[in-house]
């Protein structure tokens, strides 16, 4: 509900009451002034004198209340010009967001992280890439753990795989991502060991290469467009859903797949505990068997587009 909504009621509430009391007003009036006795009908007699009177005191009260009403819709015009600036505003900074996030996406320019392969990958191409290193990732956690006999869940192997792909894992910043893993150190003590060892055994592919140079911005703009949006007191809820829309539309399908992974891993917190993306179904175009055997359907309760096909 916009700010407005409350002032709009509370109008149409006194216009009500005007117009009941004023109804109320000439039915008393007629009763006490003419008496039960006396013919409204146009072939009766009309006291001049009374009719005067009540002429005089019809129009001294709808005078009043036109009067008070004036003001009413004075203050109101001017509350709404406000919040129709301020709604301008908002709308012209996130459409700046937008376009900084397009700019962000179109500079990205980004090597294969296998070194056989030697091309570079620019703008959304880029999230195509970044696709296939967590798709590795996934494989490469879950054989660590099998042949580790560790018993990881779904979820579980999603955090791992996405924590390395966001910060790298490479021997010289074990100890840092001992760290970011450490809720892992106690079920699984030497899952970090063996799989920056795996990692280092193929020296042409490098999976776990550090990624959070080219995403923390991406993800920061994104989360804080939305959180704007959904704060403001001026938007109705139709209207924040309208400009969330227009960012989702921004989004190719790889991106998708990696704000899935963000979200659903445990660096996606903020937007997890604000509700974000089943309140405005911001991945409802990700196709449902896109992300290596995670469905969504099982992580964020909304509609997708796949539904309606």
């Amino acid at each position: 509900m916009s700010k407005l909504q409350p002032i709009k009621l509370i109008l149409l509430i006194f216009y009500v009451l005007i117009l009941i009391f004023v109804f109320s007003g000439i039915i008393a009036m007629a009763a006490i002034n003419y008496g039960r006795d006396y013919n409204f009908s146009f072939n009766g007699f009309i006291d001049p004198d009374l009719a005067q009177k009540f002429g005089g005191f019809f129009g001294g009260l709808i005078g009043t209340i036109f009067s008070i009403s004036s003001v009413f819709l004075l203050i109101y015009s001017i509350i709404n010009q406000a919040s129709e600036n301020k709604k301008s505003e908002l709308r012209n900074y996130f459409f700046k967001m937008i376009d900084y996030h397009n700019e962000n996406v179109e500079q990205l320019s980004i090597s294969h992280f296998d070194n056989t392969k030697d091309y570079l990958s620019k703008g959304r191409r880029a999230f195509v890439i970044f696709k296939l290193q967590i798709s590795e990732l996934l494989i490469l956690v879950r054989e660590v753990a099998n042949e580790s006999g560790y018993k990881l869940n779904q979820i579980e192997v999603l955090d791992i795989a996405y924590k390395i792909f966001y910060y790298g894992l490479d021997r010289k910043w074990l100890d840092f991502m001992k760290d970011k893993l450490k809720k892992y150190t106690g079920k699984c003590p030497f899952i970090i060991e063996n799989l920056v060892n795996k990692i280092e055994i193929n020296k042409d592919r490098k999976i776990g290469r550090t990624n959070q140079t080219n995403l923390s911005t991406y993800f920061r703009n994104m989360y804080r467009a939305i959180e704007m949006v959904d704060g403001n007191v001026y938007l109705s809820n139709k209207e924040k859903s309208e400009l969330i829309k227009i960012y989702r539309a921004q989004l190719s399908n790889p991106e998708l797949y990696v704000l899935f992974f963000n979200v659903t891993s445990s660096l996606g917190k903020k937007f997890k505990e604000k509700g974000f993306i089943t309140k405005y179904s911001f991945i409802k175009n990700l196709p449902l068997d896109y992300c290596d055997g995670y469905n969504p359907k099982e992580y964020f309760l909304m509609e997708y587009e796949e539904d309606d096909e």
